[in-house]
């Protein structure tokens, strides 16, 4: 009976196996780029910026949300909006957005950081700059790709903190200059094949 059921799984898998197709999420911006599909535009989030607890990763949450009626325990894992910290860029407090992407003719994606150009023979999906939490903080966070335009959620510049997001520097010793530069802010490129 294991043995049917394993099958029945690894059959009821196939087809999103052999899908066409790569889904990538373009943070700082409502829109994919021409290669791709938006599948949905939302709000970046993630856990509050100085607990030091809960999810380390951002999310792309949905414009639409269905709420539960699962009761609510004592203890529970919180979710915030997540802002731009950029003192130097207009965008500074501005909410932050994404989109959730599918590109049909690419099979792979790949962020690569500290460059804006993609390896020969794969495409650029956009360009932007490396984003993170700040070093200063007890919470934890991803390094993530964030299109260099920061767009923002209109009307958002209130500074209501959550999920901060901080350009990120790269530093000289272990990390080796030449070729990097020591205190200046990384690029990154999304690429797909």
């Amino acid at each position: 009976m294991t043995l049917v059921l394993s099958i029945l799984v690894c059959a009821s898998l196939l087809p999103a196996l052999t899908a066409a197709g790569t889904v990538y999420t373009r943070w700082g911006s409502k829109m994919c780029s021409s290669s791709g599909a938006t599948v949905y535009s939302g709000y970046v989030a993630g856990s509050w910026y100085t607990h030091t607890g809960s999810g380390a990763n951002y999310l792309c949450l949905t414009p639409n949300p269905v709420a539960s009626n699962v009761t609510k325990p004592y203890y529970v894992a919180s979710l915030y909006g997540a802002e731009y910290e950029v003192t130097t860029r207009a965008e500074n407090d501005q909410d932050a957005v994404c989109a959730v992407c599918f590109v049909k003719t690419r099979s792979v994606n790949i962020m690569i950081p500290g460059t804006n150009k993609c390896p020969t023979g794969w495409s650029s999906e956009y360009t932007g700059l490396l984003m993170s939490g700040y070093d200063g903080h007890a919470g934890s966070t991803e390094f993530i790709c964030v299109d260099s335009k920061l767009e923002g959620r209109n009307s958002s510049s209130a500074n209501n903190n959550g999920r901060l997001l901080y350009l990120v520097a790269g530093y000289c010793g272990s990390l080796p200059c030449p070729p990097y530069l020591n205190n200046y802010i990384l690029q990154c490129v999304f690429c797909s094949k």
